[in-house]
């Protein structure tokens, strides 16, 4: 006989009121953040007291928390989230840890062996290289990218031996998560850090590399995704949780998706068009997609019309009810045992589902002068459990003849035995561990400076060989049409930022030595026949991050560019061994759903010259990568530092790269002479005119 596949429903709480919702609705665990590292940082959340409340509450009926951590960490707070994920496994007793920075992962494995970590949908997996790299690493369950078909998500559950968990319901972001820089570049609110401003939910024109409109609207806006048609498929792939994405929603709102999922997880009944509607009324932008489940891309995915909900928000009236202060709509199931009899302290013994046992003592009866206690009395007595969170499934009562035990007496150990049972199952069942100091990192940098650049196209690479860069990122599709270059320069070939699992066999194509790659799963793939180097989508903000990837297959890596010029000097020597991304137009983000064949219907084979134009008529250029068929999204304007490269050489950075994208082969030349007579100590003019160009975060950092 088949084993029936226990799947798990996780919903948001963003507030305690959605907390209530969530567990009383039948969520199997909940998902939150605190008041420190919480990439929601517009929800309510919670502070320590609360936290461990909520805990608490869960626990009692027998609801799992997974706290949320997901946030990129600057070197100044890597020990205060050490020392909070140190509360949270030994004082809250949370079961687990959603994260995304990869330093404080490496730290975590040492420092508190017994928490549970789960890889945040930050930290991009998509792929069986992905989540391989991560289960060796020690993560218990990855939540996977959104973008991921069912097709993709059942060949990682084959492959890997770790818990996966997928989003099933809510918003998606048009950007792969823990990829996007729209926020951070155009305003400063980084969502690698919580506070998306969501720029993607402005109204945009797409323009053909002609400049003839194609189509306006909100291009970069998706509908929310609704998988409520394909429960029984995903149970039937063994995926282990689903996910409702949902913290900076009302209570009203998780109650009634929650309620929704658990009602045809468990029936296994095609869900009524009324349930449909409901899902519509709590939360809708022009309707639902499963696009990236079945595969189906395009137009239909997105809400071009309003970015915004359009349902009424329109509830069931006993949907409050779930949230109220006296909500009991989740019951544990227990069973009792009671002895009753003449010169013994009475006794009451409770045992849950999950197998904990608790015994309550109570007075010693006395036998009976005119009131004697019967059997039936005594039984309906202890079997009032109306306002705890147990249900009796049965009670075997012994009772001697003749006693009498005042009812206040049989209420008092009904009580005290409903009491201890809770104490039981809020206790933190855990080792104890010391709070963790982390002791710097220290390194003593790489002292040669470098002059690295990426090109996109054969005629950049020509042209740019021309000043003899020390390493040339070169792009897998052209790597190969480059001649054998004698100079100093070495020709690095660089990977997309996305492999899905049908394009491994990418890794087995690179022709150089070197290799530019984008994850710890890329790594662990080239890593032995390869020297690899790290993209700045690693998302290094921290020494223990770069350390985190010394360790595991990388040689180098590129520093995030959200960090400012004080940031980068706190990382000591880790700057000087690092690339620093001084020039290019950054990539704001990397996209699976193509926006232009979205909005024309037709691909466009790669074919450059499109952009998006946003209400100031600034104009991003849309960039497609042959090798993944995704959608890259660049700045209006390039980052530019040329003039002021001391200002990088007093922070300790040695290694800068330039960028180049859509630029002309002879303006590739022309800004890699500039940056090379910089370095060699040359006075450089900025040739750019103002608001054409930007100084990115160097200057001002990251919220």
């Amino acid at each position: 006989m088949r084993k029936e596949i226990k799947t798990e429903l996780l919903s948001p709480a963003g507030s305690w009121d959605a907390l209530a919702a969530a567990v009383q609705s039948g969520a199997d665990a909940v998902y939150l953040g605190g008041t420190e590292f919480s990439a929601r940082a517009g929800a309510e959340n919670f502070d320590r007291e609360r936290l461990m409340e909520a805990v608490r509450y869960c626990h009692i009926r027998g609801v799992k928390v997974f706290v949320t951590l997901n946030t990129l960490l600057k070197q100044s707070e890597v020990q205060s989230a050490l020392d909070f994920a140190v509360f949270l496994h030994e004082q809250a007793g949370a079961d687990g840890l959603i994260i995304q920075d990869i330093g404080l992962a490496g730290l975590l494995r040492r420092a508190v062996p017994g928490l549970r970590l789960h890889a945040s949908t930050q930290m991009s997996v998509h792929s069986i290289a992905g989540a391989e790299k991560l289960r060796q690493l020690g993560f218990k369950r990855v939540v996977l990218a959104r973008e991921l078909s069912v097709k993709q998500i059942a060949e990682i559950k084959r492959a890997v031996d770790i818990e996966l968990e997928i989003f099933v319901h809510g918003a998606i972001c048009q950007c792969y998560s823990g990829q996007c820089l729209m926020s951070s570049i155009l305003g400063g609110r980084s969502g690698n850090r919580g506070r998306c401003a969501q720029p993607c939910r402005l109204p945009y024109e797409l323009k053909d590399p002609a400049g003839k409109p194609v189509k306006k609207g909100y291009l970069l806006s998706p509908k929310d995704m609704c998988l409520i048609d394909h429960l029984q498929e995903i149970k039937q792939a063994g995926i282990d949780s689903l996910k409702i994405e949902g913290r900076l929603k009302r209570p009203e709102y998780v109650a009634a998706v929650t309620g929704i999922y658990r009602k045809y997880l468990d029936s296994g009944k095609r869900p009524e068009q009324k349930d449909r509607q409901a899902l519509l009324n709590a939360f809708n932008r022009s309707g639902f997609t499963d696009g990236y489940y079945t595969g189906k891309l395009g137009g239909p995915m997105m809400s071009y019309a309003s970015p915004s909900n359009v349902s009424p928000e329109t509830f069931e009236p006993e949907i409050k009810q779930r949230f109220a202060s006296n909500a009991n709509f989740r019951l544990v199931p227990v069973r009792a045992e009671c002895e009753i009899r003449r010169g013994k302290e009475m006794q009451m013994m409770l045992t849950d589902a999950d197998g904990n046992t608790v015994t309550a003592f109570g007075e010693i009866p006395q036998s009976a002068v005119d009131h004697t206690i019967t059997w039936e009395r005594a039984y309906a007595q202890l079997s009032k459990f109306g306002s705890v969170p147990f249900r009796l499934t049965g009670l075997k009562l012994q009772l001697e003849d003749g006693l009498s035990v005042p009812i206040s007496a049989l209420n008092a150990l009904r009580r005290t035995a409903c009491e201890k049972l809770m104490e039981c199952r809020c206790t933190v069942k855990t080792a104890g561990n010391e709070a963790a100091s982390i002791g710097y990192i220290i390194s003593p940098g790489d002292s040669r400076e470098e002059l690295c650049v990426s090109v996109r196209t054969l005629e950049q690479a020509r042209a740019v060989l021309q000043i003899e860069p020390d390493k040339l990122y070169v792009p897998l599709y052209i790597v190969d049409k480059l001649s054998a270059f004698t100079g100093k320069t070495e020709i690095i070939t660089s990977l997309p930022a996305i492999v899905e699992n049908d394009k491994e066999i990418l890794y087995e194509r690179v022709p150089t030595k070197g290799v530019l790659c984008s994850s710890p799963g890329a790594a662990a793939r080239l890593e032995g026949r390869h020297t690899v180097y790290g993209d700045w989508r690693l998302n290094v903000y921290n020494s223990f991050a770069a350390h985190f990837c010394r360790e595991n297959g990388f040689a180098r890596v590129t520093l995030s560019p959200e960090l400012n010029l004080h940031e980068i000097a706190a990382l000591g020597g880790v700057a000087g061994e690092s690339e620093v991304i001084a020039y290019g137009r950054l990539p704001l983000m990397v996209m699976k759903n193509c926006v232009i064949r979205a909005c024309s219907g037709a691909c466009g084979k790669g074919e450059g010259g499109y952009r998006l134009v946003d209400r100031r008529k600034q104009e991003f250029p849309l960039l497609c990568e042959p090798d993944s068929c995704t959608n890259i999204l660049l700045n209006a304007v390039p980052l530019y530092m040329a003039d002021k490269l001391a200002d990088l050489r007093r922070c300790g950075v040695k290694k800068i790269r330039l960028c180049f994208t859509n630029e002309p082969a002879h303006t590739c030349e022309r800004i890699a002479g500039e940056y090379r007579r910089a370095m060699c100590g040359e006075a450089v003019q900025n040739s750019f005119a103002e608001n054409t160009f930007t100084r990115g975060h160097f200057y001002r950092g990251v919220k």
